[in-house]
């Protein structure tokens, strides 16, 4: 795993030569769930962040309404059934809910996936992403919460460029060979953009958002390919960029790197 000009990526092979290249993949990130009885549930492909899971990570799933502690305890580099690379992250029973020992709580993609009581169209958009080799975003409404459009409009008007990543830039069409005075006039236009072309989606016919209820709160998914996250025509760039940004938290939306479907 590398981290270059503000983007991670996975290292997929080493070719031979004077000197040796490294041929390296935008990195992508998978959870699988072992049971002791050697079960395995598989997350969905997310793309890696720096609050991406790693070993040693703890987090917990329920079974029948009660917390059940994990940890990552291995990975290693598999590919999709395109051949594409990620970083398959093995997680095992922890058993720390004996001991009072609880992470925040988190349930995996793995877990939304067989959560009885999330509605069908979500568990089927989650396993066509997974089955597709497509990386899934999740964002949630807490119940009775309204998106405050204004507070993220103003807050992406307030951006400031050392608060944007590089690959935020590269995902908002910043040429770095453009002078690096218009580089925050460019995020903020797209950003912009972004939060109208989202905000009417979802009150509209979601032609690129998908959302549920669940829990009388909202869950809201896209879905696409590392492309789509710089395309400023795809729902799924318009999340990825506006999550990137934080423009999107503004509003009150929480980004759900393990989907939070506790129904206690």
């Amino acid at each position: 795993m590398l981290r270059l000009d503000g983007r991670d990526w996975l290292v997929d092979r080493v070719e031979d030569g004077d000197p040796p290249r490294a041929l390296a993949k935008p990195a992508r990130y998978r959870l699988r769930l072992h049971h002791e009885d050697g079960r395995e549930e598989l997350g969905a492909f997310r793309r890696y962040r720096p609050d991406a899971p790693r070993l040693g990570h703890s987090f917990t799933t329920t079974e029948d309404g009660q917390p059940v502690v994990w940890e990552v305890v291995g990975q290693r580099l598999e590919h999709d059934e395109q051949g594409e690379p990620f970083l398959d992250l093995v997680a095992e029973r922890d058993y720390g809910e004996f001991e009072d020992d609880l992470p925040n709580h988190e349930l995996e993609h793995a877990q939304a996936a067989r959560e009885p009581g999330l509605p069908t169209a979500a568990v089927d958009t989650i396993r066509r992403a997974q089955e597709a080799g497509l990386n899934v975003e999740l964002v949630t409404l807490d119940p009775g919460e309204l998106p405050d459009w204004a507070a993220a409009a103003h807050y992406t008007d307030t951006l400031i460029l050392e608060e944007i990543e590089d690959d935020l830039l590269d995902m908002c069409g910043v040429g770095r060979d453009a002078p690096r005075e218009t580089w925050l006039a460019t995020v903020k236009e797209r950003l912009a953009t972004d939060l109208e072309r989202f905000r009417a989606d979802i009150e509209g016919e979601h032609m690129e958002i998908e959302e549920w209820d669940y829990l009388d709160g909202r869950v809201f998914a896209s879905v696409g390919t590392i492309e789509d996250e710089s395309d400023p025509d795809k729902g799924h760039g318009w999340m990825c960029r506006l999550v990137d940004a934080s423009a999107l938290g503004a509003a009150g939306f929480h980004r759900v790197r393990k989907l939070e479907l506790d129904a206690a």
